[in-house]
């Protein structure tokens, strides 16, 4: 089971640290669109649409692994202050109640929702460019996934400090 749990954190970590290289393109498209816009006078239609597609992968990418990591923004009011095997029992009691119902109800709606889009070939239609929306709308569900996977691995890790008393 360790290898397992273990085999989750390495692939969020790995895509996070992979998603990196998205940043450096997301500067080079936004450098290249000030450039357009303000010195040439001509703007791309393609910037926004590819900056927040980039941006969103960017993130997707990362959130699992900022689960993993502990960086994701916490009310820690109580479980700061109990004792470790209290707090752990009340974050394993979190993840039943808030965490595992909202993913749950995210997922189950979101396969058919995607496989529509690629049907249709589903088109972005706030801009002039158009450009496909079902990658985006299937990474967005991958990613969703991918930060499942690491919260039934975090919920797990708890859930072996309340029944041990050491991480599992």
């Amino acid at each position: 089971m360790a290898n397992a749990l273990s085999a989750v954190d390495k692939l969020n970590k790995f895509l996070s640290q992979a998603s990196a290289a998205l940043v450096l393109l997301l500067v080079l498209t936004l450098t290249y669109e000030v450039i357009a816009r303000y010195l040439l006078q001509s703007p791309t239609i393609w910037a926004y649409d590819t900056s927040y597609m980039l941006t969103s992968l960017f993130v997707i990418l990362t959130v699992a692994h900022l689960l993993q990591r502990g960086e994701h923004v916490r009310v820690d009011v109580l479980s700061h202050y109990l004792p470790p095997r209290l707090a752990a029992g009340l974050e394993a009691l979190l993840y039943l109640l808030l965490f595992f119902p909202f993913l749950y109800i995210l997922l189950s709606v979101m396969p058919e929702h995607v496989a529509q889009s690629w049907r249709i070939g589903e088109r972005h239609t706030a801009g002039v460019w158009l450009p496909p929306i079902y990658p985006f709308k299937t990474w967005i569900m991958v990613g969703m996934f991918l930060l499942g996977l690491q919260a039934l691995v975090q919920f797990l890790r708890a859930l072996g400090v309340v029944l041990k008393g050491d991480q599992a």
